[in-house]
């Protein structure tokens, strides 16, 4: 071997290329960057609008949550009121109705109930089944 020591592949090629002014090679690799910082700069801008955005909508959701929250609470304390027997009767009165009289209550046997409510039906109509 000589003394001569070899050139790596990519000095070769860069000595193969035509050669480009020093001036326009680094104008257009200014203007490059400066693309990609505007497009950077770009992305950053909307993304931050969206994030903004994002940040906006979760808190009319929780905004939102509490008062379903508030509402459900108020809910079942009004659920609570309006189960008492003492409402339910006042509620009943207003409507019309009355107290339950035991003379026209009718306790249906476990077997054979059907059979019972349609003779019942029909002593009420007045008629005995027979011809």
């Amino acid at each position: 071997m000589s003394r001569r020591t070899r050139r790596p592949a990519s000095a070769a090629l860069a000595a193969a290329l035509p050669r480009a002014p020093a001036g326009a090679l680094s104008s257009a690799l200014a203007a490059l960057l400066a693309a990609l910082l505007v497009a950077a700069a770009l992305a950053l801008v909307i993304s931050q609008y969206r994030s903004r955005q994002l940040f906006a909508e979760i808190e009319l959701a929780q905004q939102e949550s509490k008062s379903l929250i508030a509402e459900g609470a108020r809910l079942r304390a009004e659920l609570g009121r309006a189960a008492q027997p003492a409402t339910v009767e006042a509620v009943a009165r207003r409507l019309g109705m009355r107290a339950i009289n035991p003379d026209h209550v009718v306790v249906l046997p476990e077997r054979g109930a059907a059979a019972f409510t349609a003779a019942r039906v029909a002593a009420d109509n007045g008629n005995t089944g027979q011809p």
